[in-house]
């Protein structure tokens, strides 16, 4: 079905004035209590032989918690104490006086002393050293007063032109949250009093009607109803604010077993850029949250608990606590290991309100559906939920399918349109922009390589290495490179081992070394030595060891190679004893030493790696011979197309009104690494109509093929972390020396470069007009046929979630339609959705995990069916702003241009999220290595 408008599910939100919601009462957490705290209590610690952790936070997470479960007029935010931040907001309705300062102040004092002898009693069974000193933490909370807390009554006001304060951001939605809480909120899933309510549908696709009644219904146009309620709870979020469907619903398999599962719904406030005047905007999300049913276990990672506690102050906007559990060990050599909490909320709520009837974590842990829907001989029982992932324990795997679909975003989106009328009005649906139709690529043809443009990517002589394990993967691998770039590769002739082996070929277009070498000991855990106390010098040794082996493996390139690519047969992250014991990076730093860049390939029976990670402990089911030619023959496409930074540009780019040829495009990017990875480097990635590939500047470089600009990454010696005014003048740089006068287009993503670059917030963004320092914009000749498209993608839910509907309206059929989209608001501003990707879940958007929809239910037979099992794809919606144009341009042409550069990746079918060149340039982010595991090799000539 075409879909003609696209409903973002956003509310400009009005003036609060007059509405009780709009009064509350401000504090800081006190200057005066958090010095001394953070100078004297929670202050870096470290165990012998390790490096410095960062300086520890005030534990005010749970404190603020229990605050808000304790007394539920309290909303909270910041858990940092940080000066200027918001701390406590109180509802001025609430008998129109502040909070009593003597209770907040106990609650400070006992949550602290709580989080602190929690810490040290883990310590404790750990065989550690105490990490807080108690008697020094009582002296300091004793001098903690009432008087400290200075509050300040704030009036919300964020109606048209009206700037949000910074403490607005959360205010509001916990504001709103709270309102539907209290207000009795529901939402209806179908029509009360609906012929077809109650019907007896199959969860698992299938029909329980006569076949006949249901076609005869479906050519009426009648519609299958069924009738449920969603009842709603706040939840603790870090971002934003979060309502969750409670009690759950529940699927009941045929044999009984129960599965629970809740709605959520997230509730932010956000602005855009280049609107004549400030309108805030809230922005909603739903969701799905499944709940754990069976004995859950993990032990590397921590397991969430949703818990509500059973104070009888607690009203229905008291929130859920977020709180977590884990394994902890014990002392090593000793099975003395617990499961317990990991964090401080229950130790909190219970020495501020001693409740009884806290859960033991290992009985939530051993029985989770016993505390999610207790039994009628519990006297007062908590509620407490383990949200559910994949690999949470064993035989964890959970029925109801996961995503939400069109239906369900607009069925609940409809319902809260009306229940918010007296604080925001819905935004205006946004319409189609014709543009011209893409022809999807074959298989074939993104596995196959243009010798013609790889020569022109990485030079005429190029180098391929396949270092294997085994024989199944070296067939395999030699294959996927016959295959890409038509070799006549006899893989009958290879040894029954994998022994070395090469064979030069020469084509029109290329010459081609390849190799067949056995990874060995290449591929095995890192060697540490325990003796060394430090972790850095560890990994530091070790990474040495292993790029030596490396380097001797590769040997220098033969005179006249121009590019080298080593494929290595490797365990997945979670196939060695630890984190510290991967080899990747370290192989990567060695082949880059030998002018190489490297690609991973999982071992036989071993899947791909997901967005999650790998987890090789289920990687061991046997995979068809079908599924591991596919992956490597992708394994090969990756090392040799993306490496290599190939493009395969749409045909017609622009819209059909106005389409855009010989456009230059350029993406600027900063890359960002925290801990061992540490670094804020700016680069950027740039396509020429000329050139099959993209080049990249980096810091102390001009421009450099990719391939080239990843083996400098990965041997990264020089300084890493860049300040703003060098950030600022390196991206300066980069556009004037583009700027030519031809057409250029610059991409930039507003999450990724506006705290280095704050003339691209939406405060100082101006239009016509490049700038990264606001007081400094580009001068014009610099910006000769420059166009800039500042993006934003769902990240901290920037886009609303949204669905699509035609002319017959969303009640009619809600739908995912992909496209571009015009703002009713802002002529420069568009919105792009994606076609559904061939990895997506087969749920249909116009399908409910409550309400049963018409649609096929087996391959020759259609009915009436709910998708509750099936999982649904969510589509993100991208913002695509032209901040910069020229006096001529139709904006909506530049932001297609930047739409369709997602479909110009030469060995991918589906949509990247971002334009190429921004795709290109955050994978290189990935090639930078720990500081720690790049120290300098000498080697002589002969080694």
């Amino acid at each position: 079905m075409r879909y003609d408008f696209l409903q973002p599910l956003s509310f400009r939100l009005k003036s609060f004035a007059g509405h009780a919601l709009a009064q509350y009462w401000t504090c800081e957490f006190p200057a005066a209590w958090a010095r001394p705290l953070r100078e004297q209590i929670f202050k870096p610690t470290t165990a012998e032989g390790e490096a410095e952790e960062e300086v520890r936070a005030i534990p005010l997470w749970a404190v603020n918690s229990a605050i808000a479960a304790l007394m539920p007029q309290v909303l909270t935010h910041d858990a940092r104490a940080r000066r200027g931040e918001m701390w406590l907001a109180w509802s001025a309705a609430a008998g129109g006086k502040t909070p009593d300062r003597t209770q907040l102040v106990e609650f400070v004092k006992g949550g602290l002393m709580a989080a602190a002898m929690h810490r040290n009693q883990l310590a404790e069974r750990r065989s550690r050293r105490q990490v807080i000193d108690i008697t020094a933490l009582a002296r300091i909370l004793d001098d903690f007063r009432g008087e400290d807390l200075h509050f300040t009554r704030k009036t919300l006001s964020l109606g048209l032109g009206d700037e949000p304060e910074s403490s607005d951001y959360t205010l509001v939605p916990h504001a709103l949250a709270a309102h539907l809480c209290t207000s009795g909120w529901k939402v209806i899933h179908g029509k009360a009093g609906a012929p077809d309510a109650g019907m007896d549908v199959d969860e698992a696709g299938g029909d329980l009607q006569a076949a006949e009644q249901e076609n005869e219904e479906a050519e009426a146009g009648a519609v299958a109803e069924a009738v449920y309620t969603s009842s709603w709870r706040r939840t603790a979020a870090r971002d934003g604010a979060e309502l969750v469907s409670w009690p759950p619903h529940v699927y009941e398999s045929s044999n009984g077993v129960r599965y629970p599962w809740s709605y959520t719904l997230r509730l932010s406030v956000q602005t855009r850029g280049l609107e004549t005047a400030a309108q805030p905007r809230l922005h909603v999300r739903v969701g799905m949250r499944r709940w754990a049913r069976y004995n859950v276990f993990d032990p590397k990672r921590n397991i969430g608990v949703h818990l509500l506690s059973p104070s009888p102050w607690s009203d229905a906007s008291s929130p859920f606590g977020l709180a977590s559990m884990a394994w902890h060990p014990g002392p090593a050599g000793k099975k003395q290991g617990f499961m317990g909490w990991a964090d401080d909320l229950v130790p909190t709520l219970s020495r501020l309100g001693s409740f009884p009837f806290l859960p033991d974590p290992a009985e939530v842990a051993r029985d989770p559906l016993a505390f999610l829907e207790p039994g009628p001989d519990r006297q007062r029982p908590p509620v407490a939920g383990v949200p559910y992932r994949p690999g949470l324990g064993k035989n964890t795997g959970h029925a109801v399918g996961d995503g939400i679909s069109a239906k369900d975003k607009w069925r609940i989106f409809s319902q809260l349109v009306p229940a918010l009328a007296d604080f925001a009005e819905v935004d205006a649906p946004c319409e189609r922009v014709p543009i011209p139709s893409r022809t999807r690529p074959a298989a074939a043809d993104l596995l196959r390589i243009d010798r013609s443009a790889l020569a022109g990517a990485a030079g005429s002589r190029i180098e391929i290495v396949l270092w294997c394990d085994t024989t199944t993967m070296r067939d395999e691998a030699l294959n996927a490179v016959a295959f890409a770039l038509d070799l006549p590769v006899d893989v009958a002739d290879q040894p029954e081992q994998v022994q070395a082996w090469r064979q030069r070929f020469t084509t029109a277009e290329l010459e081609v070394l390849l190799r067949v070498e056995p990874v060995g000991e290449i591929a095995d855990d890192l060697e540490l030595d325990a003796d060394i106390k430090r972790r850095n010098d560890r990994l530091k040794a070790a990474g040495v060891s292993r790029q030596q082996q490396v380097s001797r493996g590769l040997g220098h390139p033969e005179a006249g190679t121009t590019a080298r690519f080593v494929l290595v047969e490797m365990r997945g992250a979670d196939g060695f004893a630890s984190v510290d014991h991967d080899p990747k990076m370290v192989v990567r730093a060695g082949a880059a030493l030998c002018e190489a860049v490297t690609q991973n390939l999982l071992p036989p029976s071993a899947s791909e790696e997901t967005e999650d990670g790998p987890d090789y402990a289920e990687q061991q089911e046997k995979e068809s011979a079908s599924g591991r030619r596919e992956r490597t023959r992708r394994a090969v496409s990756d090392l040799l197309i993306r490496q290599t930074g190939l493009v395969r540009p749409p045909t017609r780019q622009g819209t059909k009104a106005h389409e855009l040829t010989d456009v230059a495009c350029l993406g600027l990017w900063v890359v960002r690494r925290t801990g061992d990875f540490k670094a804020v480097m700016p680069l950027a990635v740039a396509t020429v109509p000329d050139r099959p590939h993209a080049l990249v500047r980096l810091p102390y470089s001009g421009w450099l093929p990719y391939h080239r600009a990843a083996i400098q990454l990965a041997g990264w010696h020089r300084p890493r972390t860049f300040d703003k005014p060098e950030v600022q003048e390196f991206f300066a740089d980069c556009v004037a020396e583009s700027c030519d006068g031809g057409d250029l287009a610059l991409f930039t993503l507003a999450q990724n470069i506006r705290s280095l670059c704050p003339a691209l917030t939406n405060p100082h963004l101006a239009a016509d007009r490049l700038a990264f320092h606001p007081d400094r914009p580009l001068a014009a000749d610099d910006c000769k046929g420059l166009r800039h498209i500042r993006l934003r993608t769902n990240v901290r839910d920037e886009t609303a979630q949204h669905f699509a509907f035609g002319k017959g309206g969303p009640d009619v059929q809600a739908g995912v339609g992909a496209g571009l989209w015009a703002s009713k608001d802002n002529d420069r501003l568009f919105f792009a959705t994606a076609d559904k990707p061939s990895t997506a879940g087969p749920g249909s958007p116009s399908g409910s995990r409550l309400e049963p929809h018409w649609g096929k239910v087996s391959k020759d037979k259609e009915g009436w069916k709910r998708d509750t099992l099936k999982d649904v794809w969510n589509p993100q919606l991208l913002e695509l702003l032209v901040a910069v144009k020229q006096s001529d341009d139709s904006p909506a042409a530049w932001a297609a241009l930047a739409h369709q550069r997602r479909f110009a990746a030469a060995h991918f079918a589906d949509p990247l999220m971002l334009p190429i060149e921004l795709h290109l340039a955050h994978k290189l982010g990935s090639v930078l290595l720990p500081s720690h595991q790049l120290e300098p090799i000498q080697q002589s000539e002969s080694s």
